[in-house]
This record gives C-alpha cells, sequence and structure tokens, in this order.
C-alpha cells in the first residue's frame, strides 16, 4: 500500500488550502493508498539554525515537533506540500519545514515522491513563477521525485474553492496518480 503524507501549510483550520487537500486525499484513498496528514499550523517547529549537529546524531538539537514530521516522512512514499501563497512564497509554515536541515539528512525527501498543491489569488502572477522555481529546485537538490502540481488561481475568500469544481476534479486525478504511479 502507497503511503502519502500531506502536509498542510495553511494557517486556517479549515481553509482553501485544506479543501484542495481534501481531494487530493480523496483520489489516493480511491486507488487504496493510506493519507497522513499534518496540520502545520499545529505543531512547534522551529526555524533551522543550521548548525549541522544532525549529520553527527540521530536527532535535531532543536527541541519541537520536527521529529512528528520526520517519523510521517520516513514512512511515506510520497510527499505532498499545501500552501497558500503568502507574501510571495509558501506559507512560512511550510517554508519552516522547507528549511531544517534534519529531514534531508534522514532521508526524508530522497527518492520521494513530492506534489505541490498551491492555492493563490491572481490568475496570472510572475511571482508564481518564480516560486515554482525554487521549489523545483528544491526537488532536485534534495533528489525527490516530482509527480506534479495543481495551482487553484483567482481563490481569495475563505471558502471560495468549494465553488471552483474545476479544481475538484483536477485534485482528485491528481491524488488518484499519486498512488498508481508508484
Amino acid at each position: 500500500m502507497s503511503k502519502v503524507l500531506i502536509l498542510n501549510g495553511s494557517p486556517r483550520i479549515d481553509g482553501n488550502t485544506t479543501t484542495l487537500l481534501s481531494y487530493i486525499e480523496k483520489g489516493v484513498l480511491n486507488m487504496g493508498g493510506e493519507v497522513e496528514n499534518i496540520l502545520l499550523s499545529n505543531l512547534n517547529i522551529r526555524p533551522c539554525i543550521n548548525c549541522l549537529r544532525c549529520t553527527k546524531s540521530d536527532n535535531c538539537i532543536l527541541n519541537d515537533d520536527i521529529n512528528i514530521v520526520l517519523d510521517a516522512g520516513l514512512k511515506a512514499k510520497n510527499i505532498v506540500f499545501g500552501t497558500p501563497i503568502s507574501n510571495w512564497f509558501t506559507s512560512s509554515f511550510l517554508k519552516l519545514i522547507l528549511d531544517r536541515v534534519v529531514l534531508t539528512e534522514k532521508g526524508v525527501f530522497e527518492n520521494t515522491g513530492v506534489v505541490f498543491a498551491i492555492i493563490t489569488e491572481s490568475k496570472t502572477d510572475q511571482t508564481l513563477n518564480c516560486m515554482l522555481n525554487i521549489l523545483m529546485k528544491l526537488v532536485n537538490d534534495r533528489k525527490m521525485i516530482y509527480k506534479g502540481k495543481i495551482i487553484a488561481s483567482g481563490v481569495l475568500e475563505i471558502g471560495a474553492l468549494t465553488k471552483l469544481e474545476d479544481f475538484k476534479d483536477e485534485a482528485i486525478t491528481l491524488g488518484q496518480s499519486i498512488v498508481s504511479s508508484v
């Protein structure tokens, strides 16, 4: 069975990012996959201090909740990074995860399938392309396997995504493809 870890970087518990990720989850479950969801805003994750002690020991010296993500990530074949665009990049909650050296050092990302689920207000946004280029550099640098993305653009109001059925079908199909491409 394929295990998919969904990391929800939204600060809102039931916002548009959560809705989009629920559609991806439905697709994964339809294909017999297993899902673990983590709402990053519920965790106490501190910024990496780049001390590199995790390269010499089994743990990060920061006393926070990174081990929750580490343990779930090591069990997952695929990771879905869900985020609204906030201040021209991923949410600060997701950025904290992407910055933590311990996750890379312990092999969470290597040979793991990755999908991006992005919520954005603008339908045309040059900062979106810049952000996607940076995320793809992370994918390549950390030896992840890129499996796709969904960008729900034109979504600003809370709950607006439920009105946009086009994204629902696309997200379910993406969820199905994550599992079927293992």
